[in-house]
């Protein structure tokens, strides 16, 4: 009948209409749907196998290694015992920077970003610092006091001055070593951070 080709026309009209919106929809340019650049700011990743996460865990680690090498620093230090505070005050910094970066890269907000990029920064400072210290002291403890020195280590009467200046230095380049690559890392943070700010 009349009608019910009239009824037939119009369904199929209203579904030809939904295909067509439907269509529409999921061929619509990224762009369109969703605004560039409106999620959470987060870490940049410089190139596709870097992890920020595991540079920050990373970072973490060696900022903890670093303030318990502050343990033997304490009694290798000859002349002043504040040397010791040292490795402690630039791991605590390091183990801060890659806190923040961890946080960030798991609970992203710019904020964060922001407190991950000074932090790293304050690091790169520190790190830089405690280079030019564990330099300074690689060459003054060749002006340790001789074997009639108080200052001298003893043992069975036995003078170990050159034995000791050979392990103090190297344990002075094990900080340096160390402190280096905490360093890379807090840098490869802060470039991150930064290109993660500026992109957002």
């Amino acid at each position: 009948s009349a009608a019910g080709r009239l009824k037939t026309t119009t369904e199929s009209r209203g579904v030809y209409s939904c295909c067509r919106v439907y269509k529409t929809r999921t061929m619509m340019p990224a762009s369109q749907s969703e605004p560039a650049g409106s999620g959470p700011p987060r870490l940049h990743r410089p190139f596709k196998f870097y992890d920020p996460e595991v540079v920050a865990i990373l970072t973490i680690l060696f900022g903890l290694f670093q303030v318990l090498l502050g343990i033997p620093t304490y009694y290798l230090s000859v002349y002043s015992h504040a040397l010791y505070l040292c490795p402690v005050f630039v791991g605590a910094v390091h183990l801060t920077g890659g806190s923040f970066a961890l946080v960030c890269e798991r609970s992203p907000s710019r904020q964060l970003l922001k407190n991950s990029l000074y932090s790293s920064l304050g690091g790169l400072l520190v790190g830089l610092s405690a280079i030019v210290i564990y330099g300074y002291t690689y060459n003054s403890i060749l002006n340790i006091g001789s074997c009639d020195s108080e200052h001298t280590p003893f043992v069975h009467n036995h003078c170990l001055r050159e034995e000791f200046i050979v392990f103090f230095r190297t344990f002075a380049a094990f900080l340096s070593v160390h402190d280096i690559i905490a360093l890379v890392l807090q840098g490869l943070l802060s470039f991150s951070a930064l290109k993660g700010l500026k992109a957002n």
